[in-house]
């Protein structure tokens, strides 16, 4: 699962049924419309290294499958799975994802 920053800037959260891994994809280079940080600065904040951390609700919000239990239960386990590799803080309700440019 990916979420994409589009060329406009505007966020969709793609391949929603990998629920093994999570990142974010620019679509474009950071100078062609806008930074990852532009995009994110509404759901989320940076973190080290090229990361950011995300509100879970909002990723959840961006999916295809918001309103299906599974889908999102699912999601929330995948979270669950991950805090101990420090990639999400349930307490929080954030996922932390790094960022790829696919250019």
């Amino acid at each position: 699962m990916h979420l994409l920053i589009a060329a406009d800037g505007s966020l969709s959260l793609q391949e929603v049924d990998n629920l093994k891994s999570f990142s974010i994809v620019e679509s474009a280079p950071a100078s062609a419309h806008g930074t990852a940080a532009t995009a994110l600065s509404g759901i989320g904040e940076p973190a080290e290294d090229n990361h950011y951390w995300l509100g879970a609700d909002a990723v959840v919000a961006l999916s295809s499958r918001k309103d299906d239990k599974e889908w999102v239960d699912a999601f929330w386990t995948m979270l669950e799975k991950v805090e101990r590799y420090g990639f999400s803080d349930m307490a929080g309700k954030r996922v932390k994802a790094h960022v790829e440019t696919n250019a």
